[in-house]
């Protein structure tokens, strides 16, 4: 089972397409259009703007027609803030990320890898002199914070649920925040979303307690839900929190 990343709540476009524009309610909107094998004309908006994708059959004048009858749905999502291009990060000294709900600057250190001081993630001062380095060095950081993290959730909430702690794996999946599966010899496999480390610890432990519950039930049953709330009461809000604050994510 799997629960979907608010902020790119669309699957990536894997493919180039041709622009083009198409009037709605006064606007004029430009758009993307892909052709594909599936059956169907469907629509996406993100961050990137309008796409549709159609099969090789369908006309010009069919697609954009599909899009007029979807017209007020795409212009609520084109004027949602959550859809607009976020700036790239600035990798430089003194930018501020959030983790674990609270936000560190990005400071020179004296060691040898990356560490946390306080408010401070300090990085060896050698990676403030290439683009490229201040940015692995600080998403390794943050990546083996998260494992080390979702790690011990998990130990925790398991024993609560009532299941056998599964392996567990990192995920940089585009539309998730975790995943949930059986391996063959029966043992629960779990991948959670590295990115999920920059929010506070009680969502971190929703998505934790999600994962975990599928183990049990794999589906969103009454059942389901019931067992979630054994071990975190809010889930609604934060399932609201995270498709709210999901798409204020840095874009690293």
């Amino acid at each position: 089972m799997q629960l979907e990343l608010p902020f790119l709540a669309e699957p990536p476009r894997t493919a180039p397409g041709r622009p083009r524009r198409v009037q709605l309610g006064g606007r004029i909107v430009p758009y993307v259009l892909r052709r594909t094998r599936r059956r169907t004309i469907g629509i996406v908006v993100d961050e990137r703007g309008l796409a549709a994708a159609a099969p090789r059959w369908a006309t010009v004048a069919e697609v954009e027609a599909f899009i007029r009858e979807q017209g007020r749905w795409v212009l609520r999502r084109i004027d949602d803030p959550r859809f607009r291009p976020r700036a790239p990060f600035v990798w430089r000294e003194g930018a501020r990320l959030p983790y674990l709900g609270r936000e560190m600057a990005l400071a020179r250190g004296t060691g040898r890898a990356p560490g946390l001081a306080g408010d401070r993630l300090e990085v060896p001062a050698q990676a403030f002199a290439a683009g490229p380095a201040l940015r692995e060095a600080v998403i390794g950081w943050l990546k083996a914070a998260a494992l080390a993290l979702f790690h011990e959730r998990v130990a925790h909430l398991a024993p609560a649920l009532r299941v056998a702690a599964p392996t567990l794996r990192l995920s940089s999946a585009a539309s998730r925040w975790g995943s949930c599966a059986r391996a063959a010899d029966g043992r629960g496999r779990v991948l959670l979303h590295w990115r999920l480390v920059h929010f506070e610890l009680p969502l971190i432990d929703y998505v934790v307690a999600h994962e975990l519950a599928h183990l049990r039930h794999m589906n969103h049953s009454d059942a389901f839900w019931r067992l979630v709330e054994t071990v975190h009461p809010d889930q609604r809000a934060a399932r609201r929190a995270l498709r709210a604050r999901g798409h204020q994510l840095p874009d690293l």
